[in-house]
């Protein structure tokens, strides 16, 4: 499953440890994941997501909120895993998904769960990264049938060609790493803001909200295969919901106490507007 990052070359698994041909070693962690993320790949001591940001979007996903994004991301891998698939054989028994910023791996388990419940003979084994060691923790403990690691995005500790589809959900990462590590005709499925997506926080955070960017051009590389919004709302009943959604925002650390009590006070009903593009692999 990973490659060595310091050598790029393949790590096996003895015991508790993984160990490549060079004698790099990495030793597997209590909750089961791999910490792969060397010195000069990180910004900060402890980088990516805290232990808050983490704890309040696990909470919040589990509530379902956002469960209309997870079955729509999973309904476009389906159909366009299988289109691919047709007529080929690397695909009759077993097919992988990468989650290239997985967070506490709320999306990649809910796809997963959707692809292995249908009809088709293949079976969808997952694996994630993430450059936040304490989501990754969170991931590996409670979805333990993925392989997880710390790592980052820009430096994929994976073979090359090795993915049928990665996803990525409001994460940064190398278009060429994603790239590299895609099978032929592999699709990437990116989700991110669209204009309107979380406008009711960000007017009360704002005096004149921004508007979030258009997707950026098609990558070198690969094709558009297809391209939508998605928009649904949903209730935030109870002050611990609208905190869980404000703290896992980049909101929560530019906005003022006075701000943050109306959120939690008075903010009961938000609208989601998510941008999915999915990109194929070009041959």
């Amino acid at each position: 499953m990973w490659i060595c990052p310091a050598c790029q070359s393949p790590l096996l698994l003895t015991g508790r440890t993984y160990r490549c041909d060079a004698g790099h070693t990495y030793d597997m962690a209590k909750e089961g994941y791999v910490n792969l993320l060397l010195a000069q790949h990180k910004n900060s001591k402890e980088p990516g997501d805290n232990k808050q940001m983490v704890n309040a979007r696990r909470a919040f996903l589990e509530q379902g909120h956002y469960q209309p994004l997870a079955s729509r991301m999973a309904e476009l891998l389906a159909t366009y895993l299988a289109s691919n698939s047709s007529g080929e054989t690397d695909l009759d028994a077993v097919s992988s998904l990468f989650d290239a910023g997985c967070g506490e791996g709320y999306y990649l388990q809910r796809i997963l769960t959707a692809l292995n419940a249908g009809s088709s003979n293949v079976k969808t084994m997952g694996a994630g990264l993430d450059i936040s060691k304490v989501a990754v923790q969170k991931a590996a403990k409670k979805y333990p049938e993925s392989a997880f690691c710390v790592a980052s995005s820009f430096a994929i500790p994976v073979p090359n060609a090795t993915q049928h589809a990665v996803i990525q959900v409001f994460a940064p990462s190398s278009e060429a790493e994603i790239l590299r590590i895609l099978a032929d005709n592999g699709m990437w499925l990116q989700v991110n803001p669209a204009p309107e997506h979380l406008a009711e926080l960000k007017a009360c955070v704002y005096a004149a909200p921004a508007e979030h960017k258009a997707s950026p051009a098609v990558p070198s590389g690969f094709e558009l295969a297809h391209e939508e919004t998605l928009t649904f709302s949903f209730d935030l009943a109870t002050p611990e919901m609208r905190m869980n959604l404000l703290m896992m925002t980049p909101y929560y650390w530019s906005t003022s106490v006075e701000n943050t009590q109306r959120i939690k006070a008075l903010l009961t009903h938000v609208s989601a507007h998510f941008s999915l593009r999915l990109l194929r692999k070009a041959g």
